[in-house]
């Protein structure tokens, strides 16, 4: 699947954000927790969270759809995640806490996902075998077995993916559990909030120090997915890239604040109470440095839409990437295809911007794919981008999102 970008067309318009992949797909892993009804609202419909669905439902659950309404009932009826599906998606790694903590085993095949760096399962493992569970993994799988009892963790790293496992582990383990440096973003709070009522016993909710009372049984929960902020921060990329006027409507600014300050000071930024606007007369003299961080600082899911800004803008940028090794190289390189100056050395990207031109692009992972969209809108004559199936995987309809404030993309 490919765009076919026509770019110099001034975005104009409001837009409303959808539920966020990244809430989602770890309120689906928390399923496995309970037999009751988990009822998701704001559930996005995107390639990813459809996957995690399809796994669950492989797995044994009973899986209900309705617009963007999702419930999930049942128990497992197998802890092993077939390899086919499994691998399908990252995401398939959240599943492990909760069918750990509730059945006692599990078998995961090593997850999939973008090929934008190891992203190794270490810390994940290590806090399950703090927790007394026995780990045994070979190449391609991790099995786990034994049941959880509280113990104090310290992440090594505040890893987003291995604080929602061990949540899920912890919320059924026998005794009392804290984890420390943990991951504070949004979307391990919101996990946090659906747990507690689910009956899990949490404290410190948004916090990087948690502790967590084991319970013997969670129930069921009604909860709202949250707003992606990652979404939100590609509409007004895309604003900010065609000297355009946007009104992002539907999502939460303060998830948005490390992202907000870089452009807020180069474009004219109005933050209401779930909505932003904003809306850009000239092009900046580049971004200054920028490094990414765990929340609340820059995060490397916005990365790749900041050095589209950069490189066309009208000076100089350095885009530091501390958490993914590969995430610079591939958009740097596709970047340069239209025109770009960017220059790669380690981790840290140079960018001198310019004015971009058409070109034939390739994506190969979902930021890097939503990154070289918003670079193609300012080009300069025709870009064909492909390897959209990535950008499906976190974007409903990214192409027809943009069309509605006035751009000319095409899905061939």
């Amino acid at each position: 699947m490919d765009y076919i970008v026509r770019g110099g067309n001034r975005l104009d318009g409001e837009i409303a954000v959808y539920g966020a992949k990244n809430c989602a797909l770890a309120l689906l892993g928390a399923s496995v927790l309970t037999d009751d009804q988990i009822i998701l609202h704001n559930c996005p419909v995107i390639s990813d969270v459809e996957n995690m669905l399809l796994l669950l439902r492989t797995m044994g659950k009973k899986v209900l759809r309705s617009g963007d309404t999702v419930v999930v009932s049942g128990g497992l009826n197998t802890t092993a995640a077939p390899k086919s599906v499994a691998s399908l998606l990252r995401g398939s790694a959240l599943i492990l806490g909760g069918t750990v903590a509730r059945y006692h085993c599990a078998e995961l095949p090593l997850p999939g996902g973008c090929a934008i760096g190891a992203r190794p399962m270490d810390i994940h493992l290590s806090g399950l075998e703090a927790l007394g569970v026995t780990v045994e993994h070979t190449a391609d799988a991790v099995y786990c077995t034994g049941v959880p009892k509280g113990a104090q963790f310290t992440l090594r790293f505040a890893s987003v993916g291995a604080t929602e496992n061990l949540l899920c582990a912890c919320a059924l383990a026998e005794g009392e559990s804290t984890l420390a440096n943990c991951a504070t973003e949004p979307e391990v709070a919101a996990l946090e909030l659906m747990l507690n009522e689910m009956g899990a016993e949490i404290s410190g909710v948004g916090q990087s120090l948690l502790h967590i009372k084991g319970v013997a049984r969670l129930h069921g929960a009604d909860f709202t997915v949250i707003p992606d902020r990652i979404v939100a921060a590609t509409y007004l990329s895309a604003a900010a890239a065609t000297l355009g006027d946007v009104t992002v409507r539907d999502c939460v600014p303060t998830h948005l604040d490390a992202f907000l300050n870089v452009l807020g000071t180069r474009f004219n930024v109005k933050r209401y109470e779930n909505a932003v606007r904003l809306r850009c007369d000239a092009l900046p003299d580049g971004y200054g440095t920028v490094r990414t961080a765990p929340y609340p600082l820059f995060p490397t899911d916005m990365q790749s839409l900041l050095l589209s800004l950069a490189a066309c803008s009208r000076g100089k940028t350095t885009v530091c990437e501390t958490l993914f090794e590969n995430r610079l190289e591939h958009n740097a390189e596709q970047l340069n295809k239209m025109g770009g100056d960017v220059i790669v050395k380690g981790n840290v990207a140079t960018v001198h911007g310019r004015k971009l031109h058409g070109a034939e692009v390739s994506a190969s992972d979902l930021r890097g794919g939503a990154g070289l969209t918003v670079a193609a809108l300012c080009a300069e004559g025709m870009t064909k981008i492909s390897g959209i199936e990535h950008v499906n995987r976190g974007y409903a309809d990214l192409a027809g999102d943009l069309n509605s404030l006035g751009a000319d993309i095409v899905v061939i």
